[in-house]
């Protein structure tokens, strides 16, 4: 009897995949450990909506008392101060976002974990689009005084290849944020001591580190046994600045060639992040219980401080942007 070979279609050959699922990229939230509902955060988390209802809220601003006083005898009354307050609104909307399994005998198929997937999938979705979101209106429309340029320039469409990120500009950014007393940028205050935070891309970090200046600092520089979270991962500190890379600092054309780079100096408050809610887990089933869904969600806005303090002109409360040329390799 002659020997008779059975093969199996490929098709339905169970294939061997591994039980952990690989991550395209990283996922975690930049801003995470900038974050926190004290006034000191950099992103300040306002929750006063999650127990009242309204879909925006107002940030007050009280400023400083401007008048001289009066001296020995002279009369106070009728020349009191008025208590004078400025004001921005955040704005607040749903987001949401679902996965949906094609069926129970998709999932019997393979030993992908596909609901597990499914929940990791959408906490990073919304972890990513709330920290894209803070870069974005960080660095949208900086305002007067409130942004410096690579080189000598004064413009974003000037910038030249040569318009590259450096100390100095760490130092310019920093000198700019306390120019006006009444205006400052508020610095971070840790262990009584004052800092600033710059975030800047892996271009800037690039030219940063080429430069003798940032070398000869990073050899005294303390922020390895530093505990405070805007130390951690930190490229290094300078003259104050802890520095931080982040690959979703904007970066773009300048209109004439040159791909620009928008770093940030950071200070309290810088944006605020209005809430409505905690984030919201929801599964459902459909097709008679064959298929899963699972949605994610928060009510939220996001706002770049900004106030009028001269009652006319807004003016970036909590951020300088840096704005430098970052030519590709």
């Amino acid at each position: 009897m002659a020997n008779t070979t059975i093969t199996i279609a490929p098709a339905l050959v169970q294939k061997a995949w591994a039980k952990a699922t690989w991550e395209a990229g990283i996922h975690k939230a930049f801003f995470e450990k900038f974050t926190g509902t004290d006034a000191g955060s950099i992103v300040q988390v306002k929750e006063e909506l999650k127990k009242d209802k309204g879909d925006s809220i107002n940030i007050p601003l009280l400023m400083p008392l401007s008048g001289a006083g009066v001296n020995g005898d002279n009369t106070l009354e009728g020349n009191e101060e008025a208590l004078i307050y400025r004001d921005f609104s955040v704005q607040l909307d749903q987001l949401r976002n679902a996965v949906r399994l094609t069926g129970k005998f998709d999932e019997q198929k393979t030993q992908i974990n596909m609901r597990a997937d499914a929940k990791a999938a959408l906490s990073d979705w919304l972890a990513t689009t709330i920290d894209k979101q803070i870069f974005d209106v960080l660095s949208k429309d900086p305002t007067p005084g409130r942004v410096v340029y690579g080189g000598k320039q004064t413009a974003e469409s000037a910038l030249t290849a040569a318009d590259t990120f450096n100390t100095d500009l760490i130092g310019k950014a920093k000198r700019l944020a306390m120019a006006n007393e009444d205006t400052m940028v508020k610095p971070v205050r840790i262990d009584g001591a004052d800092y600033y935070v710059m975030v800047i891309d892996q271009y800037q970090a690039r030219d940063l580190q080429n430069d003798s200046k940032w070398i000869e600092a990073q050899q005294h520089a303390n922020v390895r046994g530093e505990k405070n979270p805007i130390f951690t991962g930190a490229l290094g500190l300078y003259n104050g600045v802890v520095i931080h890379q982040c690959n979703r600092v904007k970066r773009e054309d300048n209109g004439a060639g040159v791909m620009a780079s928008h770093g940030l100096l950071l200070g309290a408050q810088a944006a605020v992040m209005a809430v409505g809610n905690d984030p919201e887990w929801n599964e459902d089933t459909f097709d008679y219980k064959n298929q899963t869904g699972f949605e994610f969600g928060r009510i939220f806005g996001i706002a770049k401080s900004q106030f009028k303090f001269d009652g006319t002109n807004l003016t970036d409360f909590g951020c300088v942007n840096v704005i430098t040329s970052s030519v590709d390799d």
